[in-house]
């Protein structure tokens, strides 16, 4: 024990002594021990308190930091062992692929024609196809029949019948004129209607119900049918192809319109040959 010792006790004695202690100086100094160890528990009483309330805001802490996850979540570096509610599986809104009886018009018509939305605007983008595949002396008027209607027309009509996929038919027809002589135009755009690929002659006299003598040209490895009727029909020509995806083309040609009162043209508008390769042609073929 050193002085300072001494007199820390001594000091301690006198002042929480009452009488004044004795001055034996064991005794004083097992009292100062004993005083300085009550002391130090007292301090460290002190400084467990905030402790203790730290501990205990600590999951509230924990908490408000990470959006009410739970301290577990934390610890376990953000995973959460709560199984996620399962995702709803999407509503489906697809028209039915084959036809039944009693099923409603798609897309909301009254009928099968398409008279507005993207399908109608898909036959009049192919009436501008037909118009500019006039070759040059020819003309394509907006001529109108007697009555006031116009000879130009587009149409666009669901063609599935019950038990068949469901597939589209867009079609145009025009008036070609040259000098005061009127003949007319049709192109005939199918989607894939999931029936059997045919001969190119089978599949050319489906149209229509067209007869006629049938010839297959080979256009670039793509064989076309082309039926000619002589004038035994509304049109005197047509050609048909079937591309590989399933859809179809009709190119067809007259030299006279369905207008009686027009003089007829003196020539056909295309070439064999050239009707052929416009019916192969990517511009005329719709698949959707």
């Amino acid at each position: 024990m050193n002085e300072d010792d001494l007199n820390e006790a001594l000091h301690d004695v006198i002042v929480r002594s009452s009488p004044p202690p004795s001055m034996d100086p064991a005794r004083a100094l097992d009292q100062a021990r004993r005083a300085r160890k009550r002391r130090r528990a007292a301090w460290a009483g002190v400084a467990v308190v905030p402790l203790v309330v730290g501990v205990g805001a600590g999951p509230a802490l924990v908490s408000s930091y990470t959006g009410n996850r739970s301290a577990g979540q934390m610890v376990a570096g953000g995973t959460s062992t709560t199984q996620p509610l399962p995702t709803p599986k999407p509503v489906s809104t697809m028209t039915p692929t084959t036809r039944k009886t009693g099923d409603p018009w798609p897309e909301g018509q009254a009928d099968r024609t398409a008279t507005a939305g993207p399908r109608a605007a898909r036959s009049v983008t192919l009436m501008h196809d037909l118009s500019s595949s006039v070759p040059p002396g020819f003309s394509t008027p907006n001529l109108k029949y007697p009555d006031g209607r116009p000879m130009r027309s587009s149409q666009t009509q669901y063609a599935s019948d019950d038990g068949e996929q469901d597939y589209w038919e867009y079609k145009a027809d025009i008036p070609v004129q040259k000098d005061d002589r009127v003949g007319q135009l049709l192109v005939q755009s199918t989607t894939p209607d999931g029936k059997p690929a045919t001969d190119p002659c089978k599949l050319a006299r489906q149209f229509r119900s067209g007869t006629g003598t049938c010839t297959i040209v080979d256009v670039g490895g793509k064989k076309v049918g082309v039926v000619t009727t002589n004038g035994r029909g509304s049109y005197d020509q047509w050609a048909a192809y079937r591309h590989d995806d399933g859809s179809v083309v009709y190119f067809a040609q007259a030299k006279k319109s369905d207008d009686p009162g027009r003089s007829p043209l003196t020539q056909p508008v295309f070439t064999t040959r050239q009707l052929a390769e416009l019916v192969t042609s990517a511009k005329f073929k719709i698949s959707v």
